[in-house]
């Protein structure tokens, strides 16, 4: 389970030109993951308004199965993640956090210790659910994290999460869905024949 982990889970890092393009690039992920059949579960700072009503009515039924959460703290997004653990239907196959390291804690007099702690947290509660999403659904829950390597939150980032299996890609290699998309296929396939 933890090789199957370690896969499930890739970082995407680097200061977008755009916030919106890196938005709509997760977004045309999330759309063509709902193929699979699965659902996705996409938290983000900011509604997704860029979509034009005959894409939105052409795809509606894939629209369906994205479920947006839209927040702004640490605490808001652990919250809903505790949450997401405890779900019994709709449960994601694919779960995205766009913008991490720019999720403000709720008290802006914390230490950046605090900080620091409280994004280690949420990091390792979405690997916990990732990991019992998968269990729940007998299969592999996977997760993209965005983070734009903004200030200081880069120097506590456990990147060894994720770069003990080379799950971390630079923006600047993203040019489209697709990039993400076939990482995702090559780690599912590692998963599935338990590849080192």
């Amino acid at each position: 389970m933890e090789h199957a982990l370690r896969r499930s889970m890739l970082v995407i890092r680097g200061q977008p030109e755009s916030s919106d393009q890196l938005q709509d690039i997760l977004f045309d992920a999330a759309i063509k993951y709902t193929h699979t059949g699965f659902r996705v579960l996409f938290f983000t700072q900011k509604p997704l308004e860029r979509v034009a009503n005959s894409i939105r009515e052409q795809f509606s039924d894939l629209f369906k199965m994205i479920t947006f959460i839209y927040v702004q703290t640490i605490d808001a997004a652990l919250k809903r993640l505790l949450d997401l653990q405890r779900w019994t239907n709709c449960i994601p196959g694919l779960i995205i956090v766009e913008s991490f390291d720019l999720l403000a804690t709720s008290n802006v007099n914390d230490t950046q210790n605090k900080q620091d702690f409280q994004r280690v947290l949420f990091l390792a509660t979405l690997a916990d659910t990732v990991r019992m999403v998968s269990i729940n659904q007998k299969g592999t829950c996977n997760c993209i994290v965005t983070t734009s390597n903004h200030g200081s939150t880069m120097a506590t980032f456990p990147f060894e999460l994720f770069y003990r299996e080379h799950n971390v890609l630079d923006l600047n290699h993203v040019k489209e869905s697709s990039d993400i998309l076939s990482v995702m296929m090559e780690n599912e396939h590692s998963i599935d024949n338990n590849l080192p």
